[in-house]
């Protein structure tokens, strides 16, 4: 198999991704079978930026071939009662997941574990839970992925999209469940049983559709891929970017010097560079504001 850049595979995916938000379904299967003849994935639904290709592509996993997953189920009652006592979400710590996955409705999570860095605040509101991901080391301190409460409400679709990497697998234990929603993995449809785990790879294509009336809890979890090579892993984790890191590059990729929060306003500052074109783009139009509504600019 040709091994394909990284920059190959993004051009690849925003471009399979911009066919799809068009509505072109048909042009982006082209295209996604088009990568892999050309040697840039194995599998036309499976499309990571940062990719293994020594991999196999498998989109759903036993979870009983996994040791944590007993674990969890055994602990899925006192996580259970845990969660009951939530009542509104919004103070217990649940946030906005970013909305560009968003096609319709609502989805919130609390995070406890990005990239091996414990958040003290979620852990604190849930001390349970938290205990509970403990245990697991490949999935908290050690892990290179995410851990988080997902309450997702009814009616909102969680649109198609990619993980952006096979070298981790995500599992689910159903805390909440209720009939509904429905997660569709590459071209297999898989239902959350409250008190059991489903394994998948989400770097294939994947979905949610909640068509219930009641919100849907699970908790979810990244962990290392069992069959990547352990040399590989050692790297990953060793190159895992810390939160601060992440935080100033992506202030950088934005131009953004300086970010406050006012109960639930957010106040952005453009560093040197990005102030100065405002400006300058601001005098040609000869507009002292400019507004971005439903895509288009709106100058004042």
């Amino acid at each position: 198999m040709t091994r394909r850049s990284s920059e190959v595979r993004t051009h690849y995916s925003e471009l399979i991704n911009a066919l799809q938000a068009e509505g072109d379904h048909d042009a982006a299967r082209r295209c996604a079978r088009l990568a892999v003849e050309q040697g840039v994935w194995r599998h036309p639904a499976q499309r990571p930026v940062h990719y293994v290709p020594s991999i196999p592509p498998r989109p759903v996993h036993d979870p009983a071939a996994f040791w944590f997953t007993a674990h969890l189920e055994e602990n899925f009652a006192a996580m259970r009662a845990e969660l009951d006592r939530v009542t509104d979400p919004a103070r217990q710590g649940f946030l906005p997941v970013e909305e560009r996955l968003l096609g319709a409705g609502r989805w919130e999570q609390v995070t406890f574990y990005e990239a091996g860095q414990r958040f003290d605040d979620a852990c604190s509101r849930f001390p349970v839970t938290a205990a509970v991901i403990e245990a697991i080391p490949e999935a908290s301190y050690a892990g290179s992925g995410v851990v988080t409460l997902s309450w997702l409400y009814p009616g909102t679709h969680i649109v198609p999209h990619c993980g952006g990497t096979n070298t981790r697998l995500r599992a689910h234990l159903g805390l909440k469940v209720p009939e509904g929603p429905v997660l569709r993995v590459g071209e297999e449809r898989l239902h959350w049983e409250e008190g059991r785990c489903l394994v998948f790879d989400d770097s294939f294509e994947h979905e949610v559709r909640h068509e219930g009336t009641e919100p849907r809890v699970v908790l979810l979890m990244d962990v290392t891929h069992p069959e990547l090579d352990d040399s590989l892993r050692d790297a990953i984790l060793a190159d895992r970017a810390s939160f601060a890191d992440r935080v100033v590059g992506f202030m950088n990729k934005q131009g953004i010097s300086r970010i406050e929060i006012n109960q639930d306003a957010v106040r952005l500052y453009a560093d040197p560079n990005t102030t100065s074109l405002i400006h300058r783009h601001l005098r040609e139009v000869g507009a002292s504001s400019v507004e971005l509504k439903e895509g288009r600019l709106c100058y004042d």
